[in-house]
């Protein structure tokens, strides 16, 4: 029988391990390649796709708004399928799961008919899959590259601990652009709950498909990330001695998609309207000026006026009539509350559409935002929670369970849109690194607007006050429902005891 171990020897390995995590060094990046954006030919086949509906708007973008997951991973096949040139991938979370694979190989055929993909994660995203990514940065027309990584990659709990003040900060950042000519920008990382494929979840969010002008913005933030001080290539973190790894792995990726055909999903992304109006060129884009909002690499060691919170605060304060807040994490902090109840009493109209507490998936957020909702409705913000989907929720304190939303979207008046990464919370402003696209184009906000009552009426509880305290209206059933709705006893229990910990600022 082994000897049992002391609490203080177990205190001292732990003591030791952390030390260790925090002591271990990443490599040298002396050596790195730095590379650029690549645009493909005039005459290439997206070029000539793009010809007619670009020209006939001049020095305007176009734009797209893609709010069913089965269109948003259709966008994102196709745009890989048609690559030419070049392919430039920017995920927080990339799945192994069946989405992951499917975009997986896309990857693998176009660096094998010759275009250079470049694949960009946060470190945080490679956790299970970093053979993987080491093996295919083999094929020589593939490179990878990880934000902010754990310089141990087998321990890295404990390297987190020992090195908080560095890992705390993350790429959450979310692009992928194809030959520096279409980009899909957005909420989405790459997994099944975020494409229509997960029976147990599902995920409301929002992309843009963009052409035009602010494709070249997208790739520039995307070149200063992949040659920032912080990125490393996965070959300088784990190495993959046997010379046939790839082989073989073009070997087990054959079985995989042996084991996927005739999979249901396939069937319903093969039906997709999407795909139709793109072979057929029939996009009802929308086009008008577009700019991109990015933090840079380096947050952590700049200034807030390189940071994307100072314009999009800009936004807010300019704001003259209405400013809709669409954030499935909302943690406004009191400056947040000042802001918003601020633009109120100056007439402008402000609503906020955010998780309900059966909804979330991170209940540490929940209990971060509740205490803030009383001083909202009292100032005037009109405040929605997002229905649970009638599953049970999950009890994770992060990552993904059972969420309803996840869309990070702020429409300013009737002109302004912003779709992208950034949360109403202080993760989002101060520690994450972020981005998204600022559209100004009238009829698409009309678009917007005209759906969105629809869309508040079929799946939310609208917020008020009674002289008892907060009750939820049930905008459909026209009930309503004092106490967290849909939401157990455990579940609420929860939600009070994570409200007693001071975790604002890291939510």
């Amino acid at each position: 029988m082994a000897r049992p171990v002391s609490w203080h020897s177990f205190w001292v390995m732990l003591l030791g391990c952390v030390t260790l995590g925090g002591c271990a060094s990443l490599p040298p990046q002396e050596a790195r390649p730095q590379t650029l954006k690549l645009t493909s030919a005039p005459d290439s086949r997206i070029a000539g796709y793009l010809a007619e509906p670009l020209a006939a708007h001049p020095g305007k973008s176009a734009v797209l708004a893609l709010f069913e997951g089965l269109d948003a991973m259709v966008a994102r096949l196709a745009l890989i399928q048609a690559a030419e040139t070049s392919i430039d991938l920017q995920y927080y979370i990339f799945r192994n799961d069946d989405t992951g694979r499917l975009i997986a190989w896309q990857l693998l055929e176009a660096a094998d008919r010759g275009v250079r993909v470049r694949l960009l994660l946060d470190d945080t995203a490679s956790a299970t899959i970093d053979r993987q990514l080491a093996i295919i940065a083999k094929h020589p027309n593939i490179s990878v590259r990880l934000y902010n990584p754990s310089a141990h990659r087998t321990l890295r709990t404990l390297s987190f601990l020992g090195d908080f003040a560095r890992m705390n900060h993350r790429m959450h950042n979310k692009s992928l652009t194809v030959d520096n000519r279409l980009s899909v920008v957005g909420g989405r990382n790459i997994g099944n709950e975020y494409f229509s494929n997960d029976e147990s979840v599902e995920f409301g969010d929002l992309d843009l498909l963009l052409a035009g002008p602010v494709v070249d913005e997208v790739s520039d933030q995307f070149d200063a990330y992949w040659n920032a001080p912080s990125t490393y290539g996965v070959e300088q973190l784990t190495e993959v001695d046997e010379p046939a790894a790839l082989d073989d792995f073009y070997q087990i990726v054959a079985s995989q998609k042996l084991e996927l055909d005739g999979h249901p999903y396939l069937t319903r992304l093969a039906k997709s309207p999407l795909l139709r109006h793109m072979a057929d060129n029939r996009l009802n884009w929308y086009f008008g000026d577009a700019r991109v909002l990015v933090d840079p690499p380096e947050k952590r060691e700049g200034d807030t006026q390189s940071w994307m919170i100072t314009p999009l605060l800009k936004e807010f304060a300019g704001a003259q009539k209405s400013v809709v807040v669409i954030s499935p994490y909302f943690v406004p902090t009191d400056e947040g509350v000042t802001l918003l109840n601020n633009l109120v009493k100056r007439g402008v109209a402000v609503t906020v559409i955010t998780n309900s507490l059966a909804a979330t998936d991170v209940l540490a957020v929940h209990s971060g935002y509740s205490g803030y909702r009383e001083r909202l409705l009292r100032g005037g913000v009109k405040l929605y929670e997002v229905k649970s989907t009638g599953r049970k929720p999950g009890y994770s304190w992060k990552g993904s369970s059972r969420s309803s939303l996840h869309a990070k979207s702020f429409v300013f008046d009737d002109t302004r849109l912003f779709v992208g990464s950034f949360n109403f919370d202080p993760r989002s402003a101060w520690l994450n690194t972020e981005m998204g696209v600022l559209v100004e184009q009238a009829e698409m906000n009309k678009a917007l607007r005209d759906w969105l009552p629809t869309f508040l009426q079929k799946n939310t509880y609208e917020l008020n006050l009674s002289p008892d305290g907060l009750y939820w209206h049930d905008l459909k059933t026209g009930t309503d429902i004092y106490a967290e709705p849909q939401a157990g006893f455990w579940r609420r229990l929860m939600a009070d005891f994570l409200a007693l910990f001071p975790l604002e600022s890291q939510l």
